[in-house]
C-alpha cells in the first residue's frame, strides 16, 4: 500500500497564471487565520488600459478595501492584467466574487479568486 504526502496545495489547477485558490482546492496557511486569508483576491483579465484608480473604485463599491495593487510591468509600467484587491471583511471579499466575477470590462471577462498571496498596500 502506498502513501502519498503533499506539503503543498491540493487540486487540479491547469492555470498558468498567478497562484489561486477556488473552493474545490485546499491549501496550509502559512500565517495569519484562514478567515483572514479570505479577504485577499486575486483580480485577472482586466483591460490593460485599466488604471488603479478605476480598480479600486470598481471594487470600493463592494465593501471597504484594505489595500489593492494593479500588477504592472516594471520596465513599460504597461498593466499586465490582473491585480489584487484585499477586503477588511471576509463577507465582502465573498460578495465581490459573487457580483463582480464574470463581468464584462471593454473587451474582458475578468475572473475572481481568492488569492494566496500576501496582500500589498496601494501607492497612493
Amino acid at each position: 500500500m502506498e502513501t502519498q504526502l503533499s506539503n503543498g496545495p491540493t487540486c487540479n489547477n491547469t492555470s498558468n497564471g498567478p497562484s489561486t485558490m477556488s473552493n474545490n482546492c485546499s491549501s496550509p496557511v502559512e500565517s495569519g487565520s484562514i478567515e483572514d486569508s479570505k479577504t485577499n483576491l486575486i483580480v485577472n483579465y482586466l483591460p490593460q488600459n485599466m488604471t488603479q484608480e478605476e480598480l479600486k473604485s470598481l471594487f470600493g463599491s463592494i465593501g471597504e478595501i484594505e489595500s489593492c495593487k494593479l500588477v504592472r510591468d516594471k520596465i513599460t509600467g504597461q498593466s499586465l492584467g490582473y491585480g489584487f484587491v484585499n477586503y477588511v471583511d471576509p463577507k465582502d471579499a465573498e460578495k465581490a466574487i459573487n457580483t463582480l466575477n464574470g463581468l464584462r470590462l471593454q473587451t474582458k471577462t475578468i475572473k475572481l479568486f481568492v488569492s494566496l498571496q500576501k496582500p500589498r498596500r496601494c501607492k497612493e
